[in-house]
Protein backbone atom coordinates (compact mmCIF):
# COMPACT_ATOMS: atom_id res chain seq x y z
CA UNK A 1 0.00 0.00 0.00
CA UNK A 2 1.40 3.36 -0.98
CA UNK A 3 2.25 5.78 1.83
CA UNK A 4 1.54 9.41 1.26
CA UNK A 5 3.97 12.02 2.46
CA UNK A 6 2.27 14.36 4.91
CA UNK A 7 2.07 18.08 4.14
CA UNK A 8 4.15 20.53 6.16
CA UNK A 9 3.11 20.93 9.84
CA UNK A 10 0.31 23.35 10.63
CA UNK A 11 -1.36 23.04 7.23
CA UNK A 12 -4.66 21.15 7.54
CA UNK A 13 -7.02 23.27 5.48
CA UNK A 14 -8.42 21.70 2.33
CA UNK A 15 -8.26 24.95 0.39
CA UNK A 16 -5.47 25.66 -2.05
CA UNK A 17 -2.64 27.61 -0.42
CA UNK A 18 -2.42 30.40 -2.96
CA UNK A 19 -3.30 31.35 -6.48
CA UNK A 20 -0.16 31.31 -8.63
CA UNK A 21 0.66 34.62 -10.28
CA UNK A 22 3.74 33.81 -12.33
CA UNK A 23 3.35 31.91 -15.58
CA UNK A 24 5.73 29.16 -14.51
CA UNK A 25 3.71 28.57 -11.34
CA UNK A 26 0.46 28.60 -13.29
CA UNK A 27 1.84 25.97 -15.65
CA UNK A 28 2.95 23.85 -12.71
CA UNK A 29 -0.51 23.99 -11.14
CA UNK A 30 -2.06 23.15 -14.51
CA UNK A 31 0.23 20.11 -14.86
CA UNK A 32 -0.68 18.98 -11.33
CA UNK A 33 -4.39 19.20 -12.08
CA UNK A 34 -3.99 17.43 -15.42
CA UNK A 35 -2.03 14.64 -13.72
CA UNK A 36 -4.69 14.30 -11.04
CA UNK A 37 -7.40 14.01 -13.69
CA UNK A 38 -5.49 11.37 -15.63
CA UNK A 39 -4.87 9.36 -12.46
CA UNK A 40 -8.55 9.46 -11.53
CA UNK A 41 -9.28 7.72 -14.82
CA UNK A 42 -6.40 5.26 -14.42
CA UNK A 43 -6.53 4.22 -10.75
CA UNK A 44 -9.60 5.87 -9.20
CA UNK A 45 -9.85 8.16 -6.20
CA UNK A 46 -9.03 5.56 -3.56
CA UNK A 47 -5.53 4.91 -4.94
CA UNK A 48 -4.88 8.57 -5.72
CA UNK A 49 -2.19 10.22 -3.56
CA UNK A 50 -0.32 13.50 -3.71
CA UNK A 51 2.88 11.51 -4.25
CA UNK A 52 1.40 9.83 -7.32
CA UNK A 53 0.09 13.14 -8.61
CA UNK A 54 3.49 14.79 -8.20
CA UNK A 55 5.24 11.95 -10.03
CA UNK A 56 2.70 12.02 -12.85
CA UNK A 57 3.10 15.78 -13.16
CA UNK A 58 6.89 15.50 -13.21
CA UNK A 59 7.32 17.71 -10.16
CA UNK A 60 8.41 17.22 -6.56
CA UNK A 61 6.03 16.64 -3.68
CA UNK A 62 7.37 19.83 -2.13
CA UNK A 63 6.38 21.80 -5.21
CA UNK A 64 2.88 20.33 -5.07
CA UNK A 65 2.55 21.32 -1.41
CA UNK A 66 3.45 24.90 -2.32
CA UNK A 67 -0.01 25.12 -3.90
CA UNK A 68 -2.08 22.34 -2.33
CA UNK A 69 -1.96 21.18 1.32
CA UNK A 70 -3.47 17.76 0.55
CA UNK A 71 -5.31 15.59 -1.96
CA UNK A 72 -8.67 17.10 -1.04
CA UNK A 73 -7.43 20.55 -2.09
CA UNK A 74 -6.24 19.18 -5.44
CA UNK A 75 -9.60 17.52 -6.06
CA UNK A 76 -11.54 20.63 -5.03
CA UNK A 77 -9.54 22.76 -7.48
CA UNK A 78 -9.93 20.07 -10.14
CA UNK A 79 -13.70 20.02 -9.67
CA UNK A 80 -13.75 23.80 -9.97
CA UNK A 81 -11.81 23.63 -13.24
CA UNK A 82 -14.31 21.04 -14.52
CA UNK A 83 -17.17 23.36 -13.62
CA UNK A 84 -15.55 26.19 -15.57
CA UNK A 85 -15.06 23.91 -18.57
CA UNK A 86 -18.69 22.75 -18.44
CA UNK A 87 -19.92 26.35 -18.15
CA UNK A 88 -17.92 27.38 -21.23
CA UNK A 89 -19.03 24.35 -23.21
CA UNK A 90 -22.69 24.60 -22.22
CA UNK A 91 -22.97 28.35 -22.70
CA UNK A 92 -25.23 27.67 -25.67
CA UNK A 93 -27.51 25.59 -23.43
CA UNK A 94 -27.77 27.74 -20.30
CA UNK A 95 -30.00 30.38 -21.88
CA UNK A 96 -33.75 30.97 -22.09
CA UNK A 97 -33.97 31.13 -25.86
CA UNK A 98 -32.61 27.61 -26.35
CA UNK A 99 -34.71 26.16 -23.55
CA UNK A 100 -37.95 27.71 -24.80
CA UNK A 101 -37.38 26.87 -28.45
CA UNK A 102 -37.27 23.09 -27.96
CA UNK A 103 -36.92 21.13 -24.74
CA UNK A 104 -35.72 18.08 -26.70
CA UNK A 105 -32.96 20.12 -28.39
CA UNK A 106 -32.13 21.58 -25.00
CA UNK A 107 -31.62 18.12 -23.49
CA UNK A 108 -29.66 16.90 -26.53
CA UNK A 109 -27.28 19.86 -26.35
CA UNK A 110 -26.80 19.30 -22.63
CA UNK A 111 -25.84 15.66 -23.15
CA UNK A 112 -23.60 16.56 -26.10
CA UNK A 113 -21.84 19.15 -23.95
CA UNK A 114 -21.16 16.72 -21.12
CA UNK A 115 -19.76 14.17 -23.58
CA UNK A 116 -17.57 16.83 -25.17
CA UNK A 117 -16.13 17.84 -21.81
CA UNK A 118 -15.50 14.19 -20.94
CA UNK A 119 -13.63 13.57 -24.20
CA UNK A 120 -11.21 16.43 -23.76
CA UNK A 121 -10.96 16.68 -19.95
CA UNK A 122 -9.42 13.66 -18.17
CA UNK A 123 -11.03 12.95 -14.82
CA UNK A 124 -14.32 14.76 -15.46
CA UNK A 125 -16.22 11.62 -16.40
CA UNK A 126 -14.93 9.76 -13.35
CA UNK A 127 -15.74 12.53 -10.89
CA UNK A 128 -19.16 13.37 -12.32
CA UNK A 129 -20.45 9.92 -13.20
CA UNK A 130 -19.19 7.66 -10.41
CA UNK A 131 -22.18 6.43 -8.41
CA UNK A 132 -20.22 6.16 -5.16
CA UNK A 133 -16.63 7.19 -4.59
CA UNK A 134 -14.92 5.44 -1.69
CA UNK A 135 -12.94 8.52 -0.75
CA UNK A 136 -14.43 11.34 1.30
CA UNK A 137 -12.51 14.17 -0.34
CA UNK A 138 -13.29 12.96 -3.86
CA UNK A 139 -16.91 12.32 -2.91
CA UNK A 140 -17.30 15.90 -1.69
CA UNK A 141 -15.66 17.25 -4.84
CA UNK A 142 -18.04 15.13 -6.94
CA UNK A 143 -21.11 16.44 -5.11
CA UNK A 144 -19.87 20.01 -5.47
CA UNK A 145 -19.33 19.51 -9.20
CA UNK A 146 -22.82 18.08 -9.65
CA UNK A 147 -24.41 21.03 -7.83
CA UNK A 148 -22.47 23.54 -9.89
CA UNK A 149 -23.58 21.88 -13.13
CA UNK A 150 -27.24 21.29 -12.28
CA UNK A 151 -28.11 24.52 -10.44
CA UNK A 152 -27.79 26.79 -13.51
CA UNK A 153 -29.71 24.22 -15.53
CA UNK A 154 -32.50 24.32 -12.95
CA UNK A 155 -32.53 28.11 -13.00
CA UNK A 156 -32.90 28.24 -16.79
CA UNK A 157 -35.71 25.68 -16.82
CA UNK A 158 -37.53 27.45 -13.99
CA UNK A 159 -37.53 30.71 -15.97
CA UNK A 160 -38.30 29.12 -19.32
CA UNK A 161 -41.15 26.95 -18.01
CA UNK A 162 -42.67 28.72 -14.97
CA UNK A 163 -45.90 26.69 -15.25
CA UNK A 164 -44.09 23.40 -14.56
CA UNK A 165 -44.40 22.68 -10.82
CA UNK A 166 -41.13 22.96 -8.94
CA UNK A 167 -41.42 19.42 -7.56
CA UNK A 168 -41.83 17.98 -11.05
CA UNK A 169 -38.99 20.09 -12.42
CA UNK A 170 -36.69 18.81 -9.66
CA UNK A 171 -37.68 15.21 -10.40
CA UNK A 172 -36.91 15.70 -14.10
CA UNK A 173 -33.55 17.25 -13.29
CA UNK A 174 -32.69 14.31 -11.07
CA UNK A 175 -33.58 11.92 -13.87
CA UNK A 176 -31.46 13.94 -16.34
CA UNK A 177 -28.56 13.94 -13.88
CA UNK A 178 -28.61 10.25 -13.03
CA UNK A 179 -29.17 9.13 -16.62
CA UNK A 180 -26.32 11.36 -17.81
CA UNK A 181 -24.06 9.78 -15.22
CA UNK A 182 -24.89 6.30 -16.46
CA UNK A 183 -24.19 7.35 -20.03
CA UNK A 184 -20.83 8.97 -19.24
CA UNK A 185 -19.75 6.07 -17.05
CA UNK A 186 -20.43 3.54 -19.80
CA UNK A 187 -19.33 5.29 -22.99
CA UNK A 188 -15.79 5.67 -21.66
CA UNK A 189 -15.27 1.96 -22.20
CA UNK A 190 -17.02 1.55 -25.56
CA UNK A 191 -15.82 1.81 -29.14
CA UNK A 192 -16.84 4.99 -31.04
CA UNK A 193 -19.75 3.34 -32.90
CA UNK A 194 -21.21 1.94 -29.69
CA UNK A 195 -20.70 5.29 -27.96
CA UNK A 196 -22.66 7.08 -30.69
CA UNK A 197 -25.47 4.53 -30.59
CA UNK A 198 -25.83 4.66 -26.81
CA UNK A 199 -25.69 8.46 -26.78
CA UNK A 200 -28.40 8.70 -29.45
CA UNK A 201 -30.72 6.35 -27.59
CA UNK A 202 -30.19 8.05 -24.21
CA UNK A 203 -30.91 11.48 -25.73
CA UNK A 204 -34.05 10.14 -27.39
CA UNK A 205 -35.25 8.58 -24.16
CA UNK A 206 -34.55 11.64 -22.03
CA UNK A 207 -35.90 14.06 -24.62
CA UNK A 208 -39.27 12.33 -24.88
CA UNK A 209 -39.47 11.97 -21.11
CA UNK A 210 -38.79 15.65 -20.41
CA UNK A 211 -41.02 16.77 -23.28
CA UNK A 212 -44.00 15.09 -21.65
CA UNK A 213 -43.70 17.54 -18.76
CA UNK A 214 -42.23 20.68 -20.33
CA UNK A 215 -43.95 20.92 -23.72
CA UNK A 216 -47.45 22.44 -23.18
CA UNK A 217 -48.79 20.57 -26.21
CA UNK A 218 -47.63 17.23 -24.83
CA UNK A 219 -48.75 17.58 -21.21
Amino acid sequence: MQTEVAPPPGESTEKARRTPQQQRSQLRVASILEAAGQLLEEVGAGALTTNAIARKAGTSIGSLYQFFPNKAAVLARLADSFRSEVTRTLGRVFNLETARRSIITFVNLFIDGLEEVQRRTPGFGYLFSSAKIEDSSADEAAHQLERQIMEPLDKVLAEAYPDVPEKQRKICLRMITETSKVLLANVRHLDPASQAMMSTEVKRMLGLYVQSYFDPQKR
